[in-house]
């Protein structure tokens, strides 16, 4: 038995759509578009092509035209370079359909899912690939009637070549053909693959959100004050703390280097005497207490929301309360601690 292979190419009008997100520091967010299969990624919408010709049998393809390169993301004069790999293609089939294992002289795709929905993915450098199975309705149809693309954009690259680069929006454009076999409807033996160009954008609205230089002003000198009547000491410092840098949301930090309740005052010439002391923030959105009596709270951490700052002030009480005078020596106290400064994404 003889079987004809008739290769054609058909074209439809091709779909434009826009996958938009936000890249804050190093966090990227999709808008309307999330991750599946791994890394890629798919928009929350499906698209419907148009007056496709109706068949009983179908086979999914995927991408005629290079499925990786370099797209270009634009902000005015700004332009970076980041690697694009569209991973597949996912057809909504019509209802009711079954499947049978099929071959011909395209490769398999690494990767078919036939359930509710088909997913093909490329194999290899994305050369055009097919499903393993074929489609059948009971009556000829429209072989599907809405699909989605998936791809690749490498977070890490693209970090690195926004980095330095202005806040901005950077869009850029991608242009692909995908293809699918479909069976006349007078014949079982004559294939044609029918081309869908397709168009979408890539908008990131990036924020570099970093911090640039931490100043802080105090000597961290306590000067003991003494209550004559109740016998005890009390004193307090303070450091006044200015992050300056570019801040979409604000600023964040936390203690570290040290156990959680280790913040005590220790004599420099041995004694076995030990002054907790507080710590609490002044300026923080955040509950203000960081350390109480020696003790970390709160885990040690505190923010200052401070949406599209470029300076952030706040201060850094650190202080002990009606200490008992028993409890202290005629001696030299002194202690450290460790601040760790994040952007808040």
């Amino acid at each position: 038995m003889r079987y004809l292979l008739l290769l054609c190419l058909l074209s439809l009008n091709a779909h434009a759509f826009t996958m938009s997100g936000k890249l804050v520091g190093e966090e990227l967010t999709w808008y309307n578009a999330r991750d599946v299969a791994g890394d890629a990624v798919v928009p929350n919408y499906w698209f419907k092509p148009m007056r496709l010709p109706e068949t009983k049998r179908w086979v999914p393809g995927t991408y005629t035209t290079p499925s990786q390169f370099q797209i270009q993301l634009s902000s005015g004069s700004d332009t970076v370079s980041v690697p694009l790999k569209l991973t597949g293609v996912r057809y909504h089939p019509l209802k009711g359909y079954e499947k049978s294992p099929y071959s011909d002289t395209y490769p398999t795709c690494s990767r078919t899912d036939l359930g509710q929905f088909i997913l093909v993915r490329s194999g290899g450098q994305g050369d055009f690939c097919i499903a393993n199975s074929s489609i059948h309705y009971q009556e000829a149809s429209p072989p599907f009637n809405k699909y989605q693309p998936s791809f690749e954009l490498d977070k890490t690259r693209l970090i690195a070549a926004l980095n330095g680069k202005p806040k901005g929006i950077y869009s850029g454009t991608v242009t692909a053909v995908f293809s699918y076999g479909f069976f006349a409807e007078t014949s079982e033996t004559v294939k044609t693959y029918r081309n869908i160009p397709m168009t979408f954008s890539i908008q990131i609205n990036y924020s570099p959100s970093t911090i640039k230089r931490i100043n802080v002003l105090g000597n961290g000198h306590i000067t003991p004050e003494y209550d004559t009547y109740k016998h005890t000491v009390s004193g307090t410092t303070g450091f006044k703390i200015s992050a300056l840098g570019s801040f979409q949301n604000g600023l964040k930090f936390k203690l570290i280097n040290k156990d959680a309740n280790d913040y005590t005052l220790k004599p420099d010439r041995g004694g076995s005497t030990y002054i907790p002391y507080n710590i609490s923030c002044q300026g923080c959105s955040s509950a203000p207490e960081l350390v109480i009596d020696g003790s970390v709270v709160n885990e040690g951490k505190g923010q200052i929301e401070a949406p599209n700052s470029t300076m952030i002030p706040f201060m850094l009480k650190v202080g002990f309360k009606d200490v008992s005078v028993n409890d202290v020596e005629d001696k030299r106290y002194n202690d450290h601690f460790t601040v760790m400064f994040e952007v808040l994404l």
